[in-house]
């Protein structure tokens, strides 16, 4: 055998195994994550729980009626999911802790953290463990109180649907959407439930990734959305209320998009008596 054919041998063999190695880092990386956040959602259980009642309409305070102009109260318990979310314990586990998000329809029941950028938690998990899986989190520039216009959400598009890897099923399966259009986002004040009004992909470069600082360009955002959608949603977008955005990757290489799917503030039921 000649010399040039041994070093092809020995180059191909060292690319075989630095593979082998590279596949098997990425599964074991999967693996610790989804172990992680599977112990994890012990914080967020089904069942009520113990929460504060809802007041009677005699025990509603008198400015209410002024503030559902801003902030439209549901108090009835049956419409939202019967979750129950251990919010101090979640904020003793990782400090920078905000809000627990669930979507249904996206297979989305993860811990949401909020930090000073948008590059931490890319690769980090929720205990803060170097892990490409990272963990969900809200954009840095945004009011962690959901009072921004548009509350950005960023997770990871992970092959074993954890994450944001379920995220597409609204746009691969018309009847996902048409099932559950909702997302509910649980802090300890209370549960805030959006309606699912425009989802779809874009470049990476998208325009899209703006939080809006005028009221004018909160109302060419919601245009803009609203004209990209892939399908028209029940719901319509209205510039009176706030939005929330899911972001995540799609594709591969010179295939990669972005996918969003946008929800307005439709009701919130509130835990705690004011």
């Amino acid at each position: 055998m000649s010399k040039g054919r041994i070093v092809i041998i020995v180059i191909a063999s060292l690319a075989v195994l630095v593979s082998g190695f590279m596949l098997l880092r990425t599964e074991l990386a999967y693996k610790r994550a989804e172990e992680e956040y599977a112990g994890l959602e012990q914080y967020a259980v089904k069942g009520k729980g113990k929460e504060t009642p809802a007041p009677s309409e005699a025990e509603k305070p008198a400015e209410e009626e002024e503030e559902e102009k801003v902030l439209k109260r549901n108090y009835n318990r049956a419409d939202f999911p019967d979750i129950t979310v251990d919010h101090l314990a979640l904020s003793r586990i990782n400090k920078s802790y905000v809000c627990w998000l669930y979507a249904p329809g996206a297979e989305i029941n993860h811990p949401v953290v909020q930090t000073t950028d948008n590059e931490f938690y890319l690769n980090h998990t929720f205990e803060m463990q170097n892990n490409f899986a990272g963990c969900v989190f809200m954009d840095y520039d945004v009011d962690p109180m959901l009072t921004s216009w548009n509350t950005f959400f960023y997770g990871h598009n992970m092959k074993n649907g954890t994450m944001f890897g379920h995220l597409k099923n609204y746009i691969n399966n018309k009847e996902v959407y048409d099932k559950d259009p909702y997302i509910y986002v649980f802090r300890p004040e209370g549960i805030y439930r959006y309606e699912i009004f425009s989802f779809y992909l874009d470049p990476t470069d998208s325009k899209m990734y703006y939080t809006c600082h005028t009221f004018k360009e909160y109302r060419a955002y919601l245009r803009e959305a609203t004209k990209k959608s892939v399908r028209e949603c029940t719901a319509k977008s209205d510039p009176d209320t706030n939005i929330i955005t899911l972001v995540t990757c799609s594709g591969s290489r010179s295939n990669k998009q972005r996918f969003f799917v946008h929800a307005l503030f439709k009701d919130y039921y509130p835990l705690t008596a004011d």
